[in-house]
């Protein structure tokens, strides 16, 4: 069965999906913003697994599992998100970058590589942390507009949070484009998020909704569909939601005998209440043999608990992002067994061509609306094919195979050839 433990939210589903202009507008998450209420009290459902569920129905999602894993274990090559354009108009002009919290090693990431690929392009790039406040995010905003931006860009957050400044952007025709904010949708699924838009010019989204199944998919492949989960998501955060969603959704097809627990702690409180959720959730059910974070920052938190209840080796962590410490982890055997990790410097590059697509004056059949980076899942199987190193990590190296990649692409993408 699936019992949900659950402090807050409706979840949804997504897919993934690349829209130019034209095409239906969606948009993007935080990969650690946050926006919504504190969580309410606990409830609990539970889903017994559909009749005629047997173990040839598990055998059969270990299968299925298997074969979708294998899709993304590789290298990716570096696609281009629209046709070519000259970008030397932009030259000279001014983007405000917004982040959602220069802390966040998500955001830090995404906009390290918006500032090397704009200023490659003689950008200006001015920035303005918010500090993981949501009001904060349309005050930066509204600083943007006075210090006459031709663009800004919101790498973080989630645009409900932050719809004063949008709107306020939009009636300055100023474009603002969101990045790590809103997960990408399937195409027969954007009316979903149509709500989100609130003055957004364009979007580089996070592939949440994918990343949430395939970590479910690595779950019932390595537990051989015999696992009891506890799953931990963030309340407020639009990625989360979709990430539990699709997770909880793949494992109950899956594997139907599998337990779902889930928990939720608000980003505000991941340092002081992650910790004792998982101590408290072991306790409660000592089968417990994988711990899900939604996103793998979270896991500096979980990680502890597990190995201070000595359960290092009976206990699994499997997460999303991929940032540096985590991947160094799994790379060490300690504890991490996948992070689903998605390619955030290809994001920051996206990000950065939306928004020269806005100010360099493209046509309209130009223009890139919406777009998401590559996933690659990473194990102990080829976790050893990668360089663990702040350099490969901040180029984008774990995803193309080449520290230029994304430059050598994008930098000639831009000239218009």
């Amino acid at each position: 069965m699936i019992s949900e433990s659950k402090k807050s939210g409706e979840s949804h589903r997504r897919g993934n999906s690349v829209l130019m202009a034209g095409g239906i507008l969606s948009l993007l998450l935080a990969a650690c913003g946050s926006s919504g209420s504190a969580a309410s009290a606990s409830t609990t459902t539970t889903a017994k697994a559909a009749a005629g569920s047997s173990s040839g129905g598990s055998s059969a999602g270990v299968a299925q599992a298997t074969t979708e894993l294998e899709k993304y274990t590789a290298t990716n090559a570096v696609t281009p998100p629209g046709p070519a354009f000259d970008a030397s108009k932009a030259s000279g002009k001014l983007v405000w970058l917004v982040e959602q919290s220069a802390a966040n090693p998500a955001v830090s990431i995404v906009a390290k590589n918006i500032e090397t690929a704009l200023t490659h392009e003689n950008v200006k790039v001015l920035t303005c942390d918010a500090k993981g406040v949501s009001v904060n995010m349309g005050t930066c905003i509204k600083q943007g507009l006075s210090q006459n931006a031709a663009a800004i860009i919101a790498d973080g957050g989630d645009p409900r949070s932050y719809s004063s400044g949008t709107q306020a952007a939009a009636a300055a025709h100023v474009p603002v484009i969101s990045a790590l904010d809103v997960p990408v949708p399937d195409a027969s699924d954007a009316s979903q998020i149509e709500p989100l838009l609130n003055g957004l010019a364009a979007n580089a989204g996070p592939p949440d909704p994918l990343s949430g199944t395939l970590a479910a998919d690595f779950v019932v492949k390595d537990s051989n569909a015999n696992a009891h989960v506890l799953f931990i998501t963030s309340p407020g955060i639009v990625g989360a939601e979709y990430e539990e969603s699709n997770f909880a959704s793949t494992l109950k097809q899956l594997c139907p005998s599998c337990t779902l627990d889930l928990q939720a702690v608000q980003i505000t409180n991941w340092a002081s209440d992650l910790g004792p959720t998982v101590s408290a959730q072991m306790q409660l059910h000592p089968d417990i043999n994988y711990v899900v974070p939604v996103f793998d920052p979270m896991a500096a938190y979980t990680d502890p608990a597990i190995i201070q209840a000595g359960k290092a080796k009976s206990v699994k962590v499997v997460t999303v992002n991929g940032s540096l410490q985590q991947m160094t982890n799994l790379a060490q055997g300690q504890v991490v067994a996948c992070d689903v990790g998605q390619d955030l410097p290809e994001m920051g590059f996206l990000a950065a061509d939306e928004t020269l697509r806005n100010i360099s004056g493209v046509p309209a059949s130009s223009m890139v609306k919406s777009v998401q980076p590559s996933v690659r899942v990473f194990t102990s199987a080829n976790i050893g094919s990668i360089k663990i190193s702040s350099a490969d990590f901040d180029s984008g190296a774990w995803y193309t195979g080449s520290t230029s990649a994304l430059s050598d692409v994008f930098y000639k993408l831009w000239s218009g050839s």
